[in-house]
């Protein structure tokens, strides 16, 4: 199952699986109301038994922090992803483990002469930058667009010496088909053993991307159907 969002006032849809919970954004909301909002996400993500409390206070603090900063940056949607890895789809055996990530979608100001130079533009500009990683261009239901697969490694200090992590992430960078703007997918995780698995989750939702009126119903993008992956 797929779930449909949309946002107004980037006129864009948009379909996310239902292992995605999203995360307030806070725009045109006052601190209060943001708060508030934190508090239910968390309480939703993590659920209402008290020895929970500390967990879930942590959570809010953590995204209510970062949710301001992304909207004024042109963030239209964030979630948290969680997926469980093995097991049985009836329950009847438990996951072997749960894979996490990140979802963003934001909309940034681009000179767009036509899609298909914007995206080439982007490719080669990707291609050359300091993390240039891997990038594809692909054809999507919604126009040309480039994939960006790259990596990260986080080290920190701490009393019994160093440790590291490392972190990957899948970028789908589309161009509006007649505005000069640019939809920026991104989906990030540390369990960079799932790589493949997050590639095709993305190329899931880029399948179902429509850019139109805000009225335009989402549903008309139709129901998912198994069909090879322009990416991943």
């Amino acid at each position: 199952m797929i779930r449909d969002q949309e946002s107004a006032s980037a006129a864009v849809h948009f379909r996310v699986q239902p292992e995605f919970h999203p995360i307030p954004l806070g725009a045109g909301v006052d601190e209060e109301t943001l708060d508030e909002q934190m508090r239910e996400f968390a309480r939703q993500y993590w659920g209402d038994q008290d020895e929970l409390e500390p967990v879930r206070r942590l959570t809010s603090a953590i995204y209510g922090v970062n949710s301001r900063q992304l909207a004024a940056g042109g963030t239209v949607y964030q979630a948290l992803g969680v997926f469980p890895v093995g097991g049985t789809a009836d329950g009847s055996q438990p996951p072997e483990r749960v894979s996490r990530c990140t979802l963003t979608v934001s909309v940034r100001d681009l000179d767009n002469p036509a899609p298909h130079l914007a995206a080439v533009g982007i490719a080669e500009t990707l291609a050359q930058g300091r993390a240039s990683g891997e990038v594809q261009p692909v054809t999507l239901p919604a126009g040309p667009a480039v994939v960006h697969v790259a990596g990260s490694r986080a080290v920190w200090e701490r009393a019994d010496g160093e440790h590291e992590r490392f972190f990957v992430r899948v970028e789908l960078w589309l161009p509006f088909p007649a505005e000069d703007r640019l939809l920026l997918l991104c989906l990030s995780t540390a369990d960079v053993q799932d790589l493949f698995h997050y590639q095709a989750v993305l190329a899931d939702i880029a399948d179902t991307i429509v850019f139109g009126d805000s009225e335009k119903d989402p549903g008309a993008v139709g129901e998912l159907a198994p069909q090879p992956h322009p990416f991943g």
